[in-house]
């Protein structure tokens, strides 16, 4: 079982370890190769792919640091906007045993939001600019795209428990651990 399930009264907490993210993340990295480069090297060639490589390569660092930036802006801005411009329940922070940034927003949401917000990173950080690479052939936005979304691995293992769900049911970024609260009845207990 992937997720740690907690269940009580009135909700169920669904954690999972960041050891285990880690290695499907691995594990998802192929699949998202495969449905990234083939159109590209169909479309192009390999050394337009290899020449994006490198340039990838050159200018990592400033790409990881405005990346992971943008990675919890995204998802900070969709859940305050999608919940009435409330900035005030967005906290940003860094899990320093793992090096891991993470956004959390304080407040339930209802699933649909969270999602949006889950996958906001993975759609503008990672699927746009692979459709443009392919569109444009620049192997720089490919690559991009392909470290963007294998950097949002976490979001995609939530979001696919999450659509287990109703889309209006009330779920909650859980405040210590990569995962999530859902509500079994309409408005939680608390806050």
């Amino acid at each position: 079982m992937l997720f740690n399930e907690v269940v009580s009264e009135s909700s169920t907490e669904y954690t999972v370890s960041m050891g285990k993210v880690n290695l499907l993340a691995i594990l998802i990295l192929l699949p998202v190769l495969i449905i990234y480069l083939v159109p590209f090297l169909l479309i192009w060639d390999f050394e337009t792919l290899k020449s994006g490589f490198f340039a990838f390569q050159k200018l990592i660092l400033l790409y990881l640091i405005i990346g992971i930036i943008l990675h919890e802006l995204l998802h900070g801005l969709t859940w305050a906007v999608f919940s009435n411009w409330d900035f005030k329940n967005v906290r940003f922070g860094v899990n320093w045993k793992y090096l891991t940034p993470y956004t959390h927003f304080k407040k339930p949401l209802k699933v649909k939001i969270y999602l949006a917000g889950g996958l906001m990173p993975l759609i503008v950080l990672g699927v746009f600019p692979v459709v443009a690479g392919i569109i444009l052939g620049n192997g720089l936005f490919v690559m991009f795209g392909i470290f963007f979304t294998w950097a949002a691995a976490g979001d995609i293992i939530s979001a696919v428990k999450l659509f287990q769900f109703p889309l209006n049911r009330l779920v909650q970024d859980h405040p210590d651990q990569l995962g999530f609260i859902i509500y079994h009845q309409a408005t939680p207990n608390h806050n």
